[in-house]
């Protein structure tokens, strides 16, 4: 009825390597399941409203033609004459919270955004900065933030980009 099959050389790494497959299959089902059989709650998108990262400690911000740096366990400023206010912008940049704006709301203002403004934001923690950009309007100024949002904030630009007469 059965006939006896002599495991050659080759047969037996047929084997093995059936075998080991196998077994790699059964440790990897658990993650398999959850991750295509699964159905996963997905959380809805929070908008924070915070153009920098709360979560992040930033070590150098840079644009109009300033370049603010932590050395030291204290800001300064390139050029020098900005270093007395450099930690006063600084926290005024990390306190940034906005209104976000919707796509549609977008779209609409998209027109009337003309000579943005870069500011790069580099942090302690990760290899590339954050690049924010500004758009200063009449009534407030549209930013794009940490989570690729848009939030519209109302400040005053002195307050963050230090003038002659500041």
């Amino acid at each position: 009825m059965f006939k006896r099959v002599k495991l050659t050389k080759r047969r037996w790494n047929n084997v093995l390597i059936i075998a080991i497959s196998v077994f790699m299959l059964l440790m990897a089902a658990p993650n398999l399941i959850k991750q295509y059989l699964l159905e996963q709650k997905v959380a809805p998108k929070t908008l924070t409203g915070y153009v920098l990262d709360p979560n992040a400690q930033p070590i150098e911000i840079n644009y109009a033609g300033i370049q603010f740096y932590f050395d030291d366990d204290t800001w300064h400023a390139i050029p020098e004459k900005w270093t007395p206010e450099a930690a006063n912008v600084i926290q005024r940049w990390q306190q940034i919270h906005g209104t976000p704006v919707d796509e549609a709301t977008y779209a609409k203002l998209q027109p009337a955004l003309e000579s943005p403004m870069t500011v790069e934001v580099w942090y302690q923690e990760k290899e590339e900065p954050q690049r924010i950009t500004a758009y200063s309007l009449k009534k407030f100024w549209l930013l794009n933030t940490y989570d690729e949002n848009w939030v519209a904030v109302s400040f005053e630009a002195s307050s963050l980009i230090p003038t002659e007469d500041n």
